[in-house]
Formats: C-alpha cells, sequence, structure tokens
C-alpha cells in the first residue's frame, strides 16, 4: 500500500495533523509493508499558480520558457504522486473560514484538466481512489460535510471532477458556543475516522 499524506496546518499542536497521525497509524498496522509519503505544505510550500503555469498546463501548444517547464514538471511530479497512492490522508485546519492558501495550490497543481478530468469527458485515471479528509476548527460549523467551507472544495475537485472516493471529517478543538451547536470532540472524529478505514 502507498499512502499519500498531504498536511497544511501551520501550528505544531494540530488537532487535524493529530487525527491523520492516528489514520496513519492504522494503516500501517494493518499493512506493515505499507510506504508513507509525506507533503507538509506548511513547511514546503508551493508557489501559487500564475500565466505561465496556465501555459504551459493549458496551452495547446505547450510550455515554451524554461520557467513553463519547471512549472510542468513541479505539476506532474505531483500529479504522479496522488496517482501512485492508493490512499490519500489530507489534514488542515480552517484559516479564515477555508483552506490554508498553501493547500489550494496543491490542489491548483494537481488538478489538470486533460489530465485527470473532466470526469464527465471520461478522464478519470483516479476514479475511486479513497481521500480522507479531516479538518480542524474551533468554531462551531455545519453537520453537512459537503457544503462545509473547508470540506466542500475536495468534494467538489477531488470528488466531483476527478472522480476520487472522498471522505470528509470535522473535528472542534474547543467546547460548543452555545447549546444544541454542531460539535465533534477529538475522540469522537478519531473513532469515526479509524471506523471509516473498513468501507
Amino acid at each position: 500500500m502507498n499512502i499519500l499524506h498531504v498536511t497544511s496546518s501551520p501550528r505544531a499542536a494540530s488537532y487535524s495533523n493529530r487525527v491523520a497521525a492516528d489514520v496513519l497509524a492504522e494503516l500501517r498496522r494493518r499493512n506493515p509493508d505499507a510506504t508513507v509519503t509525506t507533503r507538509d505544505l506548511a513547511r514546503d510550500s508551493l508557489p501559487h499558480i500564475d500565466d505561465d503555469f496556465i501555459v504551459a498546463t493549458r496551452s495547446p501548444a505547450g510550455p515554451q520558457t524554461e520557467q513553463q517547464r519547471a512549472l510542468l514538471a513541479r505539476s506532474d511530479a505531483l500529479t504522479d504522486e496522488l496517482l501512485a497512492a492508493d490512499v490519500v490522508v489530507i489534514a488542515t485546519p480552517m484559516i479564515n473560514f477555508t483552506i490554508p492558501s498553501t493547500l489550494k495550490a496543491w490542489l491548483d497543481y494537481v488538478h489538470v484538466i486533460g489530465a485527470n478530468s473532466p470526469v464527465g469527458e471520461g478522464i478519470d485515471p483516479l476514479r475511486s481512489k479513497p481521500v480522507t479528509v479531516i479538518s480542524a476548527r474551533s468554531t462551531p460549523t455545519g453537520e453537512d460535510p459537503q457544503t462545509d467551507f473547508v470540506l466542500g472544495p475536495f468534494f467538489a475537485i477531488l470528488g466531483g471532477f476527478m472522480s476520487m472516493d472522498v471522505q470528509g471529517f470535522v473535528v472542534h478543538t474547543e467546547p460548543p458556543a452555545a447549546p444544541g451547536d454542531f460539535h465533534r470532540p477529538y475522540d469522537v472524529v478519531r473513532d469515526e475516522v479509524l471506523a471509516s478505514i473498513d468501507r
């Protein structure tokens, strides 16, 4: 088993990373020969895409400058890393009600139209690849993971456009602000995510 672990929290004590670490430990316990590739976007961030990237990946003429060829090579390496994984585990905090910009940059590099999407045109080399996304935040949020500010883009991009099998989980780091708030403490979320591995 090849596991791709993508993490993006800038905090050393990160709840999303803690849950992801439990998932990785369980996957390695079940698959002692598993390999884990960790892409730590908080400590090794990717440059945000620009016009050169668009030309390199979407122009019919393809890359024409050294800079464009370098950007295409980076995108190819990241998409190959994703393609080689049997399982993907993504850990992300909520920052200003969305994903960190470093993680958005990764999504921009790995979602390449014509290479791994759109599924509607039969381009789906990543079809059904399991992806577990764990998001941590202090603020209680809505119960539907597919409309969540952080998880939503993964369901839309990795799931909808790239046909991957996405599951999303939210862990709250503080008590609920008011009675009845949607609230998922660490232990509950950890158990739910570990149980989902059996799907």
